[in-house]
Formats: structure tokens, C-alpha cells, sequence
């Protein structure tokens, strides 16, 4: 999965540099398998994340030096150049950008084993990554929120609780996350059939 997302990202002309965040447990195998790896040359470094998410994606952005920082899961191993484009693009015109998708399904409050309250898909968005930012903006953002204990699911609402806004871009359904086997059931599936149609 980690090597069809690491791909993905390489393949954009817009991406200069990857640094892998691994668990610390894995630095050394990581760095051993990812580094100097003629098949992914965009990977420069390969470092230590942290206790959570956003401990994690700290890590990197002190590491990098570029105007620019793209933060991609690699969950999302099917993320498309174009996707790649438009969301750097929205980061450069305004400050900050997220691929995410429309609400297209009914969404209801949960009350318990009842359902509740209908809510307006319409004002709905479903975030996905890549996610964009000025890198000195997300260092800010970070740097406001140093002491608290949140636990950010993704660095789009760190940076709007710390005051900015977000762009968003029309992601992609193929991009989705894989949490669940029956996820990577698919994502095989779709791996396969990429192969195939070559």
C-alpha cells in the first residue's frame, strides 16, 4: 500500500521531495528499503513519527525547507496527479487547500440505535488528503495549539481552529482511504485491473 502511495505522489512533477514519516520502531527498515531506491527517487528522507498524527506530520515539516509542504495518508494510495495539481494550485492562490468530495448519500444524526436529525447534505464535505499548505502556516498553526492536547484527525482543522481558512478542491471517489480488509479488497482489485490495462 505504502509503495502504490509513494508512487502516486512521485509521479506529479509538482512534487519535489518526499519525506517518509514511519514509526520509530520501523525507521531503520524503512530507511533501508526507502532510501537510495532507484524505483522512488523523490524519497530524500525517511524519519521518526510521533506519538500521534499530528506529532507525526510535525516531524516532517521541520524538515522540510520548501515554501510549500503537501501532507498525503498513505491510506490513500490512489491519488491522481490532476488531483495533486488542483490542490496545489487553490494552496498557491490561498494559503491552504484540501482535496474533499461532496456529500452525495443521506446523512442523519446517530441517536442512539433510532435515527436523528436529518442533515443538509448539501453543506457537506468529505475531506480527503492531499492537503497543502504554506509551510510557515501550518508551523503557526501548530505553534498556537503547542499546549493543547487535540488530536487533530487532519491538519485542515488545525489550521481553521488556529484561524485560517481552507480552499477546497473536487477530490476523486478512487481516492478513498482503506481502513477495513474489505477496503483493501477493493484496492487490490483496483491495482490489479491498473496492471492489466497497460
Amino acid at each position: 500500500m505504502l509503495e502504490w502511495t509513494l508512487a502516486a505522489i512521485s509521479a506529479s512533477d509538482l512534487v519535489e521531495n518526499i519525506i517518509l514519516v514511519t514509526p520509530p520502531d520501523d525507521l531503520g527498515k524503512m530507511s533501508d528499503i526507502y532510501l537510495n531506491n532507484m524505483s522512488l527517487p523523490k524519497v530524500s528522507l525517511v524519519i521518526a513519527g510521533g506519538e500521534k498524527r499530528g506529532d507525526s506530520v510535525y516531524n516532517g515539516i521541520l524538515r522540510a525547507t520548501s515554501d510549500y509542504v503537501l501532507i498525503h495518508d498513505a491510506a490513500r494510495p490512489f491519488v491522481t496527479t490532476q488531483v495533486i495539481e488542483r490542490t496545489v494550485e487553490a494552496a498557491r492562490a490561498h494559503g491552504c487547500a484540501t482535496a474533499a468530495l461532496p456529500a452525495h448519500d443521506t446523512v442523519k444524526i446517530r441517536d442512539g440505535e433510532f435515527l436523528g436529525t436529518l442533515v443538509d447534505r448539501s453543506t457537506l464535505l468529505l475531506i480527503q488528503t492531499p492537503q497543502v499548505f504554506k509551510r510557515q502556516t501550518l508551523l503557526k498553526a501548530y505553534e498556537i495549539h503547542k499546549n493543547k492536547n487535540a488530536d487533530w484527525t487532519d491538519e485542515t482543522s488545525l489550521v481553521q481552529n488556529a484561524g485560517f481558512s481552507v480552499a477546497w478542491i473536487p477530490g476523486e471517489n478512487v481516492n478513498f482511504k482503506i481502513t477495513t480488509p474489505a477496503d483493501f479488497q477493493l484496492a487490490e482489485a483496483i491495482a490489479h485491473f491498473a496492471v492489466s490495462s497497460r
